[in-house]
């Protein structure tokens, strides 16, 4: 059977279709110094003289993490290099996803530096090239490119199974086809259709919730026989986990869908969403204000940025992200409750009260989220507060 690649952040089954491009290596290498990527990307292309692609994050334009698109580039290159000699963390983390992968590498190191790696002396596809100066790479270079191994591109059970059993491999398909429908028509039964920062868990009919965990067991089945997700199939997956408060698999689900339609303002936000919710408020921030740029003023997204910013102490961003938020959509009470988290978090108690007033007034849940929630416990011994969320 074919090599099922796993995701080095989730865990899960990749479903990403993976084609090995020929002659191509992943190069790990630091940013700066900035003179050292010069000679170093002189030396390797005077040494690749026979048509070799060199695929490096740093060309990327946006990538400033480890992300699925590195992942993608570091599966999809036949070879990986490696420059160690900054010991940068994130070329550290790319010369671990290539030995992880299996991929042949070759190891660039300071002289003497070699010693400290201390691989396992069973990396048979590992070679280290030493050096003084960047130009004394270029012929030991040469020599190991020329005793590479072929290229192999790693086929998923579907594509096995095409060739052993076809007619198995059609009705496989045409099942996954049938679960993606479900799916969809389950979700929307279930009404799970936008995220929103301080919304309360859906409350799903058993039979149909049910229905929903079955329906995504069998999701998880097919992408381990290498059915690959849609963008629409992978954002509702999203929405289910978060739904779940399963927030590492909604960011996983979200970080597919975005690969495919990374301009999309629902699944950005969304995603920030799930950022929040993981304590990543900058990651968030990033996602609202790309969102933001695509669809200007939705107020969705500006009352969520705004609530991104509480933590972070930018309260006069936030009031200005929910106040514009309001003037959008002037009743929506999850815009008044975060006003009130705001002011009390601000130290302006008789304006936290006044919003969470008005918030509870349009819905009651907001009495019951704010008995618990630490946003108040400025005003916690006031009185007023105590009246409101206890009343007679």
């Amino acid at each position: 059977m074919g090599q099922v690649i796993r995701c080095p952040l989730t865990g899960l089954p990749c479903g990403k279709p993976i084609t090995i491009q020929e002659k191509s290596f992943f190069l790990a290498e630091a940013e700066k110094p900035e003179e050292d990527r010069k000679r170093r990307r002189k030396a390797v292309s005077e040494a690749m003289q026979d048509g070799y692609e060199i695929r490096s994050a740093l060309d990327e334009k946006g990538i400033n993490a480890f992300t699925c698109k590195i992942c993608e580039m570091i599966q999809t290159c036949a070879y990986g290099m490696a420059d160690i000699t900054q010991s940068n963390p994130n070329v550290l983390l790319e010369l671990g996803m290539m030995i992880a992968l299996g991929k042949p590498t070759i190891i660039l190191s300071r002289r003497g530096q070699e010693e400290e790696l201390k691989l396992p002396s069973d990396l048979s596809a590992i070679e280290i090239i030493p050096f003084t100066e960047y130009i004394d790479i270029i012929d030991q270079l040469r020599k190991v490119v020329q005793k590479l191994p072929p290229a192999v591109s790693p086929s998923s059970p579907i594509q096995d199974l095409e060739r052993i059993r076809p007619q198995l491999a059609e009705e496989l398909k045409k099942m996954s086809a049938d679960t993606v429908k479900e799916f969809k028509q389950s979700i929307n039964e279930a009404k799970l259709d936008k995220v929103l920062f301080r919304e309360e868990k859906k409350k799903i009919p058993a039979e149909l919730s049910k229905r929903l965990q079955s329906l995504e067991e069998k999701l998880k089945g097919m992408t381990r026989l290498g059915f690959t997700t849609d963008a629409k199939t992978a954002f509702l997956r999203g929405l289910y986990y978060y739904d779940q408060g399963k927030y590492n698999d909604a960011l996983a689900a979200y970080n597919w869908s975005l690969e495919i339609r990374p301009n999309d303002p629902d699944i950005l936000n969304n995603r920030g969403n799930t950022y929040i919710k993981l304590k990543r408020y900058d990651e968030a921030l990033t996602d609202y204000n790309h969102s933001l740029e695509l669809r200007p003023d939705d107020p969705d997204t500006l009352c969520n940025r705004g609530t991104a910013y509480l933590p972070l102490g930018r309260y006069d961003e936030a009031l200005a992200d929910l106040n514009r938020s309001l003037e959008l959509e002037p009743d929506d009470p999850g815009a008044l409750y975060n006003l009130a988290c705001l002011f009390s978090l601000w130290g302006k108690p008789n304006d936290a009260l006044a919003y969470l007033k008005k918030a509870v007034g349009k819905d009651e849940k907001y009495r019951k989220l704010s008995k618990t929630d630490e946003d108040f416990n400025n005003i916690r011994d006031d009185p007023r507060f105590k009246k409101l969320i206890e009343p007679d």
